[in-house]
């Protein structure tokens, strides 16, 4: 990595409103894929330039009402680890102001890099998408999703799903729209189908699956029921 992280650049903090906003999924879909395009490399210009923190501020317009929600990024050195990087990533209020926050972080092995950048790409882009999605549920009437399963939002925390099980945290409907979505962003920036897509997201967390025992052959079959039955929406991921 170029240069030095000094303290300066360690607390780096960039507050701006994006100019390409996201629009409804309904409206301008060049929008919403414009803001996850211009976001991603954002991020990624913050991860190159060697910064702790990466913070930004973007306004989602959707049927006459909009959401103001805040990008919280953060970068943590990991060089023990034996892969190149991990994210986790949530949207919901913020634990010191309340306000809606999409946050991420991405623990990473330097020694991983530029190897490993065009897989970063790909799943910092199928994160924002996954998320984008939730921050739709919670904020807009039309987009709200009750879970048929829970009384409340479901979260996966980094020790165990807040779910009665892994399997049902994948399958509930909040889940169900946000990972189809994210899969076919993955598919299209690796420019490989959604089935190949599907595979490629297991291999990257069989330890998982097999830590709760889930089955993915079911998982994948609700996925793919979704997204055929729901084309006409996802026909830009095509």
């Amino acid at each position: 990595m170029k240069g030095s992280c000094n303290e300066s650049l360690s607390f780096y903090t960039h507050m701006i409103k994006l100019k390409h906003i996201l629009l409804e999924l309904s409206g301008n879909e060049t929008s919403r894929e414009q803001f996850v395009l211009n976001a991603s490399r954002d991020i990624i210009n913050a991860f190159k330039s060697g910064v702790r923190k990466y913070k930004d501020f973007f306004v989602f317009p959707h049927a006459g009402e909009q959401a103001e929600i805040d990008l919280d990024i953060t970068f943590i050195k990991r060089p023990k680890q034996e892969i190149a990087f991990s994210i986790a990533a949530s949207f919901g209020p913020a634990k010191k102001t309340n306000d809606d926050s999409l946050e991420m972080k991405i623990e990473y092995n330097p020694k991983w890099f530029p190897k490993a950048m065009n897989a970063f790409v790909a799943e910092i882009k199928e994160t924002l998408e996954h998320e984008l999605e939730h921050a739709g549920q919670q904020n807009f009437e039309d987009m709200y999703i009750v879970s048929n399963r829970y009384g409340e939002p479901l979260s996966y925390p980094e020790e165990s799903p807040q779910a009665p099980s892994h399997f049902l945290y994948l399958i509930s409907n909040v889940e169900v729209p946000a990972y189809v979505k994210g899969i076919l962003k993955r598919a299209k920036v690796k420019k490989i189908s959604f089935d190949e897509a599907l595979e490629d997201y297991y291999n990257d967390y069989i330890d998982t699956f097999r830590l709760y025992n889930t089955d993915w052959n079911k998982v994948k079959d609700i996925w793919k029921s979704w997204a055929l039955n729901n084309k006409t929406k996802l026909r830009k991921f095509n």
